[in-house]
């Protein structure tokens, strides 16, 4: 397998992933898209509908074995390390922090079998220098007890999705009130945490909408029912980075129902406020 790993200069997620290749002696090229300008147009122009560009341009690196592209430290390293098996779980997204920092880590959704491979890609992250923003969504504590021993979290986000019933359409079976609590118990204790409710688009018997206050409601029980505090601080947030496919005419919730989503959350956690 040739693996062409296209880089730009002075880019800390490239060094990241050819110091990972180096350190498992796996053979690459590379291509430095301002010093060979011309191979890496003619690349760009083949493949451009398959190459991701963020906010400021093309997300480097960008790897290509002569079948997939990969791009970002977090999903070329998860690639090398299994196949697609982190991506198509969701454990490993496209990462929306720039400058430094790293998202896209979603340990809730990690497969039990590919939990030492997600550990050590965080730690390879995190040794080149980037700020890791872990995510979890109350399921699998016992995880994010191991990620939080490597000492390699930066910041840590724990996204309530919804009562037990949205946790169960979405992944078959409801979030467990014990895991939540050790979730919660572990975000609390961890510097650099926040607690949020994360209002993001649901599939209800077919149809795609944003929760309602009653799923707020429902919600905010679940989780004072876990953690027993009337004053958890938690946000409530909204899903902003852009829409999966399928997804993208479904229009932007409005403030007001972000309002109503408080209000919901704060008959059971007094301290829920908007995040700002």
């Amino acid at each position: 397998m040739d693996i062409t790993l296209y880089t730009a200069p002075d880019c800390i997620r490239c060094k990241i992933v050819k110091a990972f290749l180096n350190d498992r002696n796996i053979p690459y090229g590379t291509i430095d898209f301002k010093a060979q300008a011309e191979e890496f147009n003619t690349f760009y122009r083949t493949n451009r509908p398959k190459i991701y560009r963020n906010p400021e341009g093309v997300e480097f690196p960008l790897f290509y074995n002569g079948e997939v592209i990969r791009q970002g430290s977090g999903e070329v390293i998860a690639y090398m390390l299994s196949g697609d098996e982190l991506k198509n779980s969701g454990a490993v997204t496209r990462s929306d922090l720039l400058h430094g920092w790293i998202s896209g880590l979603y340990l809730s959704c990690c497969p039990k079998e590919q939990e030492e491979n997600f550990l050590t890609l965080a730690k390879h992250l995190a040794a080149g220098g980037l700020s890791i923003c872990m995510q979890t969504d109350g399921r699998n504590s016992a995880l994010l007890e191991k990620i939080l021993a490597l000492n390699v979290t930066a910041k840590l986000q724990l996204n309530i999705l919804g009562d037990a019933k949205v946790y169960e359409s979405l992944y078959g079976a409801p979030l467990d009130k014990e895991d939540l609590a050790k979730t919660i118990a572990l975000a609390k204790g961890f510097g650099n945490s926040e607690i949020r409710y994360l209002a993001s688009p649901l599939s209800i018997d077919g149809q795609i909408s944003w929760p309602t206050r009653a799923m707020a409601l429902e919600a905010g029980k679940m989780v004072f029912d876990a953690c027993g505090e009337h004053q958890l601080p938690i946000f409530v947030d909204k899903v902003t980075a852009e829409m999966p496919q399928g997804l993208q005419g479904l229009k932007p919730v409005e403030d007001a129902m972000m309002l109503k989503y408080r209000s919901a959350l704060r008959e059971n956690l007094f301290k829920a406020e908007l995040a700002q």
